[in-house]
């Protein structure tokens, strides 16, 4: 695969590594790390467990800087945090004392846009995730998927044209874990985003991905890229999708 780090690519990871050092020790996480995502395309990291994916994401995100090499965005370096660069992680981090609303419309609050405005802008994200109805609720008197659905609108709300999901969905349970999926895919057709996500679930991995990026172990880097051509939306146990599962998870087993 070449990489141009060309405009039309918004992610372009070019030779990216990384190492922790201690005066005792080092541990090098990234080895010589490439990656190109394209305009709303929705790619998926899949790796085993501590393997580096998050700070692979941090990196992208201008979080933390790469030991060597660098990341494009639409062409720029990336040097710090950008507001083009959205992130989800797996713990929401929202406002305790803000109501739903007011967590999805705090984005455009802080850019000063004017209160009816954006107000119908977190409305019309709120819908989209399946939570009209909950606008005035605080998240302590949400379940664990609801809050999570919280975050995914508010992250929308913040136009970022690339959106990272650092393992989303991990810690929740399986038929909740299902209703995510299928709420993200919906607002990803609906309101197109470049998305890059992590998990180490290669069912998830499937059902969400136009391609793959398989992960090697620490140090981490490219061992496999699959592209998904499954239309959406996506059956887990029709004989196309079970077919490529089975495929993908020989090659995963191979990689820990």
């Amino acid at each position: 695969m070449e990489h141009t780090g060309q405009v039309n690519s918004m992610i372009t990871c070019r030779n990216i590594g990384k190492t922790f050092s201690t005066k005792k020790t080092s541990l090098e996480v990234l080895q010589k790390f490439d990656l190109d995502v394209k305009e709303n395309e929705f790619v998926v990291l899949l790796g085993p467990g501590q393997c580096g994916k998050t700070t692979l994401m941090n990196i992208i995100a201008g979080l933390e800087p790469p030991t060597a090499g660098e990341v494009l965005f639409q062409g720029e370096k990336v040097t710090k945090p950008n507001p083009g660069i959205g992130m989800v992680y797996q713990t929401t981090g929202l406002f305790p004392w803000f109501t739903v609303m007011k967590n999805v419309d705090f984005g455009p609050r802080m850019k000063h846009m004017p209160k009816q405005e954006r107000r119908k802008k977190a409305q019309h994200f709120i819908d989209l995730v399946g939570l009209t109805g909950f606008e005035n609720s605080y998240p302590i008197k949400l379940s664990g998927g609801m809050r999570q659905r919280v975050g995914i609108a508010r992250a929308y709300c913040n136009d970022p044209a690339v959106l990272l999901m650092d393992e989303p969905f991990g810690h929740l349970d399986a038929q909740t874990r299902y209703a995510m999926q299928e709420v993200i895919t919906n607002i990803w057709s609906r309101e197109k985003r470049t998305v890059i996500f992590v998990t180490n679930n290669i069912e998830e991995a499937v059902f969400l991905a136009d391609r793959i990026i398989l992960l090697t172990n620490c140090p981490t880097n490219v061992k496999r890229e699959i592209r998904i051509d499954l239309p959406r939306p996506r059956d887990y146990v029709s004989k196309e999708f079970l077919k490529i599962r089975e495929e993908i998870s020989e090659i995963f087993e191979s990689t820990k």
